[in-house]
């Protein structure tokens, strides 16, 4: 399996976070909501990632396992914490990317903070 992720910025990602995101690995390939779907629900947001086999990477909570199950969309990653500055997400992401979990994110829900990463699998539900 390949570990280079397709990913679907949504909406709430601010353009510096996106910046950054873009810049902190080549394995990425990322297309931005505002870009393909403006103004898309939830729910359409992540259906149009499985159309596209693209992982929704979001800075919302309320985006996750229980409002969208696991193994029923490629994977969501959620950048929360305590500090929501875009540098501190990019680098917790960054920080991840390298980690060599990413391969574990694809039909799971993973949460990233500047200290921790849990990814939600089917077998956690």
């Amino acid at each position: 399996m390949t570990t280079n992720l397709r990913l679907l910025l949504d909406e709430c990602v601010t353009k510096p976070l996106a910046d950054m995101l873009g810049v902190s690995s080549s394995a990425l390939n990322i297309e931005h909501v505002k870009d393909v779907i403006a103004g898309a629900e939830d729910a359409n947001v992540i259906k149009y990632a499985t159309g596209e086999n693209r992982i929704v990477v979001t800075t919302e909570t309320g985006i996750n396992h229980k409002k969208f199950k696991i193994c029923t969309h490629p994977g969501i990653i959620v950048l929360c914490g305590r500090h929501r500055h875009a540098s501190i997400q990019a680098g917790a992401f960054k920080k991840f990317m390298r980690s060599g979990h990413r391969k574990l994110v694809h039909h799971a829900v993973t949460f990233i903070s500047e200290n921790q990463a849990r990814i939600k699998m089917i077998d956690d539900e």
